[in-house]
């Protein structure tokens, strides 16, 4: 008896540890041009890294909230990773901003560029400004920067603080 109650509980833990999974698999036995996008544009598993300098300063950003889709070669399938983080204003601490002059050469270089990408400007609590640029950047002072870059299938954010003059 002692030993069915522990083979029961055993199957019991074993289902719920399967039924539990962070990433989503895509069903690719369909063939449709979303999987097709997944195939030949998004080849990492994980969202390309950025870099951020303006003059001769390399700006620190910390990868936010993403949706990536991508190609496992190893199983044939294509894979949805979704990563929730904290709101950009709870990343960074907008009082430790860069202090950063945008008439200044501004550089941002994604390892893989997107289709297209936008930058958000935060105050402590909401988006003040969207922008497409950092030239098009008009706010002085302390600020939070996200930047979206969205790739055929895929969305990743980065957050910064900046403090322009």
């Amino acid at each position: 008896m002692n030993t069915l109650i522990r083979m029961g509980f055993s199957l019991m833990m074993l289902f719920t540890l399967l039924g539990c999974s962070n990433v989503e698999e895509e069903d690719t036995s369909k063939s449709t041009s979303n999987n097709n996008i997944i195939t030949k544009s998004n080849n990492g598993e994980k969202p390309p890294a950025i870099k951020l300098k303006i003059g001769e300063d390399e700006i620190k950003t910390y990868r936010g909230t993403y949706s990536w889709s991508y190609f496992d070669k190893s199983t044939g399938q294509g894979v949805t990773v979704e990563a929730d983080h904290a709101p950009p204003t709870e990343m960074v601490n907008i009082e430790q901003g860069v202090r950063v002059n945008l008439a200044e050469t501004v550089k941002l270089d994604f390892e893989k560029e997107p289709t297209q990408s936008e930058i958000r400007v935060w105050d402590n609590n909401n988006v003040i400004a969207t922008y497409n640029t950092f030239e098009e950047i008009k706010e002085k002072g302390k600020y939070i920067f996200e930047i979206v870059g969205t790739w055929e299938g895929s969305t990743a954010t980065y957050v910064t603080a900046l403090d322009i003059q």
